[in-house]
């Protein structure tokens, strides 16, 4: 199938590898602007991270070279690599999710390198906004990484006895899991999912020791998970809660997993650095934390552990896969879906506000730019009508907007009342794209009107999360493991692991907000920089089963996505246009 799209695309069907080629042969004819972009769009579930594993499939296979006739070719070997990082990151970056079975909780820019030739020669990947929570607290219905799992199911006996994981398999045995021995075949999945990701490591380069030590990290963070504090009073301080089952193994189990003292974790958890400064005298103490810091400083721990193996892994990909030199490329975009649950804080807000700059974008470069274009150059023309979706990207992130306000919380540095905190969104934002949420809803929450529907997010954790602050002992305690491998997750870029930073004598508080604009612009811009490509995926229902189609649920994403619009502007207009310079330069040679 993928060779009769090469050969001739128009002879077939609207399909993906249509879209591909497309993209190839306008990368060949180096028309208007060279480089590419996919876009891959649509709400969770809807089949995005599908049709991006189809689209690097076609062009890693016709896009390749091998004149010398070696066996493999130098070709393949690049686009085994590259085909081989997919399920390595699926594993470590997807989760179940209520809605979606295999939902992806990051996002990626995958960048495919062309030679002169038009011959594929690399690949690097970008990532955006793991959902670290998810390592820690999985909401009813849905479950933690499949990474997890694989390991838990997948794993032989002398594998799970040097991870120190044996007799796992019970829900009560494990605090970040949770584990269902009753779906047999969802756990023989995850058991041979497990098999495909570890090959898959072997083929992007990775040792069997290394694969040992990754694997050895993750467990110890599931160890972590099981670490339990107890006070005799509320205000006072906590130890280690000794008398409950399983928990001194556990304590013991995370200190060897990832080369700490026992003494030196337990301090750390159940403590916490506090520096006074005075002229030029600097003092250092230690505070004893309250039982929910402690379980907060645990769960910060293993969120900075997972994060830190998760980027390690893409740099590793990337060294692998990155050419040393390229002329050009195809970017493929595969970002989560629109997102909304019964529960929406930071996570989804993120999301959504990711999705509504990338419905922008469609609107920008396709639904104004082909009417635009049509009146500059005279042709007869009736306008047709479009959503823009500018007023609500400017409720969440223009000058006075929810971001802003909840950078102006983090600055403040102190705790943050949910209530009234909604109640200044509230006060000081005014727009038909922001509301009050129903009076159904109990706890302090805001309704914006995202393009594709209604969201309501409860303020309750929403500036906590924001701040995402890593104490600097708990860095400081990883660096000294007895693990290299541990004290190289820290070592890389570890000053910006820690917030808030210092910039020229000056703090700066950098939040998750505020580094998920940013790399989020300069993927904007990137895509600007390109010719784009939009496959729009429609969820046929909400039951994520086969056979099943809601008509309602389907109109209701193409008309919220601007299809029916794109169809009507497409019907109307020239199926082909270039700028008169790059026909004459086309044509001319």
């Amino acid at each position: 199938m993928i060779h009769r799209y090469h050969s001739d695309q128009k002879a077939h069907p609207p399909h993906v590898f249509g879209i591909a080629e497309t993209a190839l042969c306008n990368l060949t004819r180096r028309l208007d602007k060279i480089n590419q972009s996919i876009i891959v769009s649509g709400e969770s579930g809807s089949g995005k991270t599908w049709n991006a594993r189809c689209l690097l499939k076609y062009l890693t296979m016709v896009a390749v070279c091998n004149p010398g006739g070696f066996t493999p070719s130098p070709a393949d070997c690049i686009e085994r690599r590259i085909l081989d990082s997919n399920p390595i990151l699926e594993a470590f970056g997807n989760a179940s999710t209520t809605r979606n079975h295999n939902s992806s909780r990051f996002g990626k820019y995958i960048q495919l390198q062309f030679s002169r030739g038009n011959h594929v020669v690399g690949a690097s990947i970008q990532t955006y906004l793991l959902e670290k929570t998810r390592v820690v607290y999985q909401c009813d219905g849905a479950r933690n990484f499949h990474i997890f799992y694989q390991m838990l199911f997948g794993g032989n006996e002398r594998e799970m006895r040097n991870w120190l994981l044996p007799n796992v398999l019970s829900s009560d045995n494990l605090n970040y899991v949770k584990l269902n021995r009753s779906e047999d075949a969802c756990n023989q999945k995850d058991k041979q999912d497990f098999i495909v990701t570890k090959q898959a490591m072997c083929n992007v380069g990775l040792s069997r020791s290394q694969q040992q030590e990754l694997f050895k990290v993750l467990s110890g963070i599931l160890h972590l998970g099981n670490i339990e504090f107890i006070s005799d009073d509320v205000t006072g301080p906590c130890e280690i809660d000794s008398e409950k089952q399983g928990v001194d193994t556990s304590v013991n189990a995370a200190a060897q997993l990832l080369g700490l003292d026992v003494d030196a974790l337990t301090r750390c958890l159940a403590f916490r650095q506090i520096t006074a400064s005075h002229k030029r005298r600097k003092s250092v103490f230690m505070k004893p934390c309250l039982k929910d810091e402690c379980h907060t400083r645990r769960d910060c721990l293993a969120k900075l552990l997972y994060a830190r193996v998760f980027d390690w892994l893409v740099g590793f990909i990337n060294g692998c896969t990155m050419a040393r030199s390229w002329q050009s490329y195809i970017g493929l975009l595969d970002v989560y879906g629109f997102e909304s649950f019964s529960f929406n804080s930071l996570e989804q807000l993120c999301i959504n506000y990711a999705n509504e700059k990338l419905q922008q974008h469609f609107v920008h470069n396709f639904l104004k730019a082909e009417q635009d274009d049509c009146q500059s150059e005279g042709i007869p023309w009736k306008f047709e009508d479009f959503t823009d979706n500018k007023t609500c990207l400017d409720v969440i992130e223009g000058n006075i907007s929810i971001f802003a306000l909840m950078t102006q919380q983090c600055k403040l540095n102190r705790h943050s009342d949910p209530s009234s905190f909604c109640e200044f969104i509230y006060d000081t934002i005014s727009s038909a794209s922001l509301s009050r949420s129903h009076m159904s809803v109990t706890s302090p929450a805001f309704v914006v009107h995202h393009y594709a529907e209604k969201v309501t997010y409860q303020v309750d954790g929403l500036i906590e999360k924001n701040k995402d602050g890593i104490p600097a002992e708990l860095v400081d305690l990883l660096k000294i493991s007895s693990k290299k491998f541990v004290q190289q997750l820290v070592d890389a870029n570890v000053t910006s692991l820690q917030s808030p930073s210092k910039t020229k004598g000056k703090k700066t508080t950098s939040t998750v907000v505020s580094k998920f604009k940013n790399s989020l612009d300069s993927l904007m811009a990137t895509l600007h920089e390109t010719t784009p490509h939009y496959i729009r995926c429609i969820k046929p229902s909400l039951e994520c089963q086969p056979d099943s189609f809601d008509n309602v649920h389907v109109i209701n994403q193409l008309r919220a996505c601007g299809v029916l619009e794109t169809i009507e502007i497409s019907a109307t207009g020239f199926p082909t246009r270039s700028a008169y310079s790059y026909c004459f330069v086309f044509f001319l040679y």
